[in-house]
């Protein structure tokens, strides 16, 4: 996971070019042992496409915002432990890595390109909210409460925006859960878990906006605090090959949940229709008889993938996205 990972060119001229999954993972950032990105001036960092926001505030002389990535490890959640703000419960980054990224509320990632897919990244709690939660402190409650039927929570959601313009759709992460009937279901994350954004589509940026249940009359009393690593991009400036023969169809619902159906312009013999991964690699096929067919892709993953219709040396592409 720890590279940028350049696909094949999907099979027989799909592509104009090669598609592209780019990985920001940190680990090439300038960074020396046990400290943190910390300019102090407002200046992005960036890496694989994206372009992670930062904010100095030089009246305070503190990091007020943004990203900063770092290797300053912290694990302990004891409660006499002194809270910094980089350490993160898995200790190092995803897949013990050296480097990982650490957010606070509202921060926002731009993309170089102006219309991407973001495939997802990992995410945990830092060391700071999750000690806050799960012992309280001198500004934030114990998740739970005293007899821990206090339905807290603490989530980020993610949301897309094109152009300028905020897109309808987001996803919700849960960084603590304790709303369950049953405490014995309640949760504070501790280890790294993939989230999946691909359901947003195109975007030339994404903004994380933290929630919690604890608040004050000055605002969160939660540290609004987050951590990601391999923040994964699939550059949609590939282009499909146009076709040139007059395959043409639809698809519905996309994206979809489970199942999809196909529509096509003319009733062709032998019509086949491929699901492709982002590599390449056929994960589904089927035949298609007469002008319509339903294709059942419950198995598949949550994700992007390519449709093939092909008859005898025609072939067309659609871009298909499954919730």
């Amino acid at each position: 996971m720890k590279k940028t990972i350049t696909t094949l060119a999907l099979v027989l001229g799909l592509f104009t070019t090669k598609a592209q999954t780019m990985v920001a993972n940190f680990e090439s950032l300038p960074l020396a042992t046990n400290s943190a990105y910390s300019s102090t001036t407002s200046v992005p960092f960036s890496q694989a496409g994206a372009s992670f926001q930062y904010k100095w505030d030089a009246n305070f002389n503190y990091w007020s915002g943004g990203f900063s990535y770092t290797n300053k490890y912290d694990s302990s959640s004891v409660v006499t432990a002194t809270p910094g703000l980089y350490g993160v419960m898995p200790l190092k980054g995803y897949n013990n890595s050296n480097i990982y990224a650490v957010a606070q509320d509202k921060g926002v990632i731009n993309l170089s390109a102006p219309s991407n897919t973001v495939n997802g990244f990992y995410i945990t709690n830092t060391t700071y909210a999750y000690r806050s939660m799960k012992h309280g402190d001198q500004f934030g409650k114990k998740f739970g409460g005293a007899t821990g039927n206090d339905p807290d929570f603490f989530k980020v959601t993610v949301k897309g925006y094109k152009g300028g313009v905020l897109l309808p759709d987001s996803v919700p992460f849960y960084l603590a859960d304790f709303r369950f009937a049953n405490n014995a279901l309640d949760y504070l994350v501790n280890t790294w878990q993939w989230v999946n954004t691909s359901t947003l589509g195109n975007v030339d940026s994404l903004k994380f906006f933290m929630y919690t249940s604890d608040n004050g009359s000055f605002g969160p009393n939660t540290p609004l605090f987050f951590a990601i690593d391999d923040f994964t991009i699939v550059q949609s400036s590939v282009g499909l090959a146009e076709n040139k023969n007059n395959l043409k169809f639809n698809v519905y619902p996309n994206p979809f949940n489970s199942d999809m159906n196909i529509v096509l312009a003319l009733n062709n013999e032998s019509t086949k229709a491929n699901v492709l991964d982002v590599t390449g690699k056929v994960v589904y096929s089927q035949e298609v008889n007469g002008l319509q067919a339903n294709l059942d892709l419950n198995s598949l993953q949550s994700g992007i993938y390519f449709l093939e219709i092909s008859s005898g040396d025609n072939k067309s592409v659609k871009k298909i996205i499954k919730n």
